[in-house]
């Protein structure tokens, strides 16, 4: 199988790739092509990159190669609270080097657009352009900061199949909330497989990932010298228009000035669901630049030697002369989380961990989703439709929506013509990215406040002399009120 075994004396990853090469590894590339380095979606793995492999215009044209991060789809990782985008970016470094690629272009979507930012800063000579998809704030915003704390506590202790597709909802809300139902159901289908309640040590690692992350100061950016493309949706709310252009402005030493590309798009998952305008984009960028080859020539420096001038410029960056002396040959020396943060991460772990055996599965016998997302029953009183209102069951809202009673509803909540209403949920209310202290606070919290155990919401504890005892001077009518 193609992985990457990134070993050392703290560290230990298997990195899963895949290439459009016939066998799927890096051996059938063609020379004569230039290589592009993919980056998967957020939430999602290296499988979900398909529209990029697919499309004709880049598979004909360029040696593709896609790789898992070392906490999502077929890697594997050992456990470590030392884990940031950093990281990220030199697992990607010891990819190249250990396959020895040639310099390529990269594409990185959504939050992995700081991780290649971040390689491209540390390791220049490998990156002859970068393509960032839909860029995130550097911090998260503030609303979905604290919308994703109780998501991903609703997700990972979820006790039943209901209550853990109303978190894919969630999710689904953020991140692809237009997309048509049968990719709603590919992508819950994903999820109940690879990140169920009994998984939910890879949910929090993944969450620690997007809520601890730091934002990269202006000497880390102003080391990005290779052509970069900016493709942002015009109106998502979770990827607003105003932080690519922030960050365009910032990429002060790119040729020619960073390029910005809007599309008319309000989803987060832009690569995904509207894959055929950034294929088109991504091509034609790409197809401006000078030519290139793959050929697979071991480096001129050694893994080691590389890896220091990297952890130097990155002491440099961060005024801390410390990360200079780290070990060379491990991804998590390149780790910039305080101790406090690598400890909040490591006991966050601890706690996920404890009991997820026993956890929810939403999954059959054999290994495969009970229901589709798109059958679930969507009765509750507490679904809202289209036109505001909450109705018991279908047959109502069918029957509210029929022309006899069209004189019946609302004026207020009434669609008029075919012009749809758009409604802002209260999670994208607009906000400010949070800061250090708002982190900080945020993880003490996620560390404490934990659902109690489902075999024990249901004990009464103590004798049942004191339990009714408690309860002797008070009317059977007040007792049953309460």
């Amino acid at each position: 199988m193609p992985y990457v075994d990134l070993i050392s004396s703290d560290d230990y990853t298997a990195i899963w790739y895949n290439t459009n090469a016939p066998a799927g590894n890096v051996s059938g590339f063609d020379p004569e092509k230039p290589t592009l380095v993919m980056l998967h979606p957020l939430f999602l793995d290296s499988s979900w990159t398909h529209p990029q492999l697919d499309d004709p215009r880049l598979h004909a044209n360029y040696n593709i190669i896609v790789f898992d991060t070392r906490n999502t789809g077929k890697s594997l990782f050992r456990p470590s609270g030392r884990h940031d985008l950093w990281v990220v970016a030199a697992d990607l470094a010891h990819c190249f080097y250990h396959l020895r690629l040639p310099p390529a272009h990269i594409f990185a979507p959504e939050l992995y657009s700081w991780a290649a930012l971040r390689f491209a800063s540390l390791f220049p000579e490998l990156c002859l352009s970068l393509t960032l998809c839909n860029v995130t704030p550097q911090t998260e915003l503030k609303s979905l900061f604290d919308a994703f704390e109780e998501l991903s506590h609703l997700w990972c202790y979820a006790e039943d199949l209901e209550s853990f597709e109303t978190a894919c909802k969630e999710l689904i809300n953020c991140y692809a909330q237009d997309a048509h139902i049968d990719m709603m159901d590919e992508l819950v289908a994903f999820w109940e497989v690879h990140y169920p309640p009994f998984r939910r040590t890879y949910v929090i690692t993944n969450v620690n990932l997007v809520l601890n992350r730091t934002p990269m100061t202006d000497d880390e950016l102003a080391n990005v010298r290779c052509p970069v493309l900016i493709i942002q949706a015009e109106r998502s709310q979770t990827h607003p228009m105003e932080y690519a252009q922030q960050l365009r402005q910032a990429l002060i030493n790119v040729p020619n000035g960073a390029q910005l590309f809007s599309v008319k798009a309000n989803h987060g998952y832009l690569g995904l669901l509207s894959s055929s305008i950034v294929n088109q984009v991504l091509n034609k960028f790409l197809a401006r630049l000078p030519p290139a080859r793959s050929d697979l020539n071991p480096p001129e420096i050694s893994l080691s030697d590389r890896m220091r001038i990297a952890l130097e410029q990155l002491a440099e960056f961060r005024s801390e002369s410390s990360i200079a002396e780290r070990d060379t040959m491990s991804p998590l020396s390149f780790c910039c989380v305080t101790e406090e943060v690598r400890k909040s991460q490591e006991e966050l772990y601890q706690l996920y961990s404890e009991g997820a055996q026993n956890a929810l599965s939403p999954l059959a016998p054999d290994g495969r989703p009970l229901r589709k997302y798109s059958e679930r029953k969507d009765e509750h009183w507490l679904d809202s439709s289209t036109d505001g209102f909450s109705y018991a069951n279908v047959k109502q809202l069918t029957d509210r929506m029929s022309d006899a009673n069209k004189d019946k509803r609302r004026p207020g909540k009434r669609q008029q013509g075919n012009i749809p209403v758009e409604q802002d949920s209260v999670m994208f209310i607009p906000s400010e990215p949070v800061t250090q202290e708002v982190q900080q606070v945020a993880r003490i919290r996620r560390a404490t406040v934990l659902p109690q155990s489902p075999a024990d919401k249901h004990v009464i504890k103590g004798s049942m002399a004191k339990v009714i005892a408690s309860g002797a001077g008070t009317s059977l009518q007040r007792r049953l009120l309460r």
